[in-house]
């Protein structure tokens, strides 16, 4: 039985065991919102994902290190490719209290998925895309502008924005964040003070600016910021005028286990 148990775990490129399925579902969730098929690179630090929408307007990255699961065997470095759609869904089928496992054998084209353990398992097979050896790029940016705030609140206020407005403008001051919208049949704004506890908790403007101003596609940030709010507490959101945005959650049970960045092109008004 041993020697069975030991020739098995010898033919796994890797295997990778959570007693929940919570960072899986984390992201998940966010790669689906962009892309249709992504590629995962797993190696003895952890597992990464990068995903461009089919506009290139919107990226995203997704990286939980080895440390956040239970059990965690890398062989050698690897790379799968699946369609998010059926991945999604399998990981849908385990709650929060069951554990979830992914296993790939050496030369397999299929991930084998185990939920839960001892009398009650599913077991799964999901066949595998042919792998992209290119991977897009992360941007390189300089932000002058950086703020932190509760991550449900922000959704929030983009829900309030959205309901006249299919843009969000961001302005920072020294002391305070505007987030607003406008359209045909309205406007909406939101202004959050510098000491409002438990919302706003940073702010932060690199040089002499006095504020700094820049729009952003609402449907792009709505789904992203859904998507995420279940599995993260906080947001920061960096910036710089009529550039590019970067927001990044934290997930996991412990900070710095998991990570999601998120990175939008800004709506240029001339």
């Amino acid at each position: 039985m041993m020697r069975a148990q030991n020739a098995e775990m010898s033919q796994s490129e890797f295997s990778v065991y959570a007693e929940s399925s919570m960072d899986w579902r984390a992201a998940t969730s966010v790669l689906q919102s962009i892309a249709e098929d992504v590629t995962f690179d797993i190696d003895a630090d952890g597992i990464r994902s990068r995903a461009m929408d089919p506009s290139h307007v919107a990226l995203v990255e997704v990286s939980l290190s080895s440390r956040s699961f239970e059990k965690y065997d890398c062989l050698r470095p690897s790379r799968f490719t699946v369609h998010m759609e059926d991945f999604s869904k399998i990981v849908k089928r385990a709650d929060s209290k069951e554990s979830f496992e992914i296993t790939r054998s050496s030369n397999q084209s299929s991930l084998q998925i185990k939920i839960g353990m001892g009398h009650y398992r599913k077991e799964f097979e999901l066949h595998l895309l042919e792998t992209d050896p290119k991977s897009s790029p992360l941007p390189k940016l300089s932000f002058t502008t950086r703020f932190k705030m509760d991550l449900y609140s922000f959704y929030q206020i983009l829900t309030d924005v959205s309901t006249l407005s299919n843009y969000l403008t961001v302005v920072v001051r020294s002391d305070q964040v505007v987030l607003s919208g406008k359209g045909d049949s309205g406007k909406v704004e939101v202004v959050l003070g510098k000491n409002q506890s438990g919302l706003l908790q940073e702010i932060e403007i690199l040089g002499e600016r006095q504020e700094t101003r820049a729009l952003y596609n609402m449907e792009y940030l709505l789904k992203v910021v859904k998507s995420v709010t279940p599995y993260s507490d906080m947001i920061t959101f960096e910036y710089a005028s009529k550039m590019p945005l970067k927001m990044e959650f934290l997930i996991g049970k412990q900070p710095g286990m998991g990570k999601i960045q998120y990175y939008l092109a800004p709506k240029i008004i001339d």
